[in-house]
């Protein structure tokens, strides 16, 4: 098999939302796993569903929600769908330069494969 990705992926279940950019339509789920390159995302509901359906290509927002004891902190990264099946999607973050806080909620959530910051 031809490994293409950077980043090592850690399988994490955690919650987020998928928001498509040019509609506003979101999707509630979580991640299957996660890498700082991107994440696999399962809807809880269908993304290939006709006159909402998210294609290959299409520009998203995914959204966590990092708790530190009783705050939350949204994390928004911007990417971009790379596949699509049934409630399944992979995603690549686009995001050039991430932030040096988005940089380490990333790290916290893959060596806690949560979205728990404490």
């Amino acid at each position: 098999m031809d490994e293409r990705r950077k980043d090592i992926r850690v399988r994490a279940r955690i919650p987020c939302s998928l928001m498509v950019s040019a509609t506003g339509k979101r999707f509630p789920g979580n991640t299957r796993n996660i890498s700082f390159g991107g994440a696999e995302f399962e809807a809880s509901e269908s993304l290939t569903r006709a006159g909402q359906a998210v294609v290959v290509g299409t520009p998203v927002i995914v959204s966590f929600m990092p708790r530190r004891g009783g705050n939350y902190l949204e994390l928004k990264m911007p990417c971009r769908v790379r596949f699509v099946a049934a409630n399944y999607a992979g995603l690549e973050f686009t995001a050039t330069m991430p932030t040096p806080e988005e940089r380490a909620a990333l790290r916290t959530m893959l060596e806690t494969r949560s979205n728990r910051f404490d």
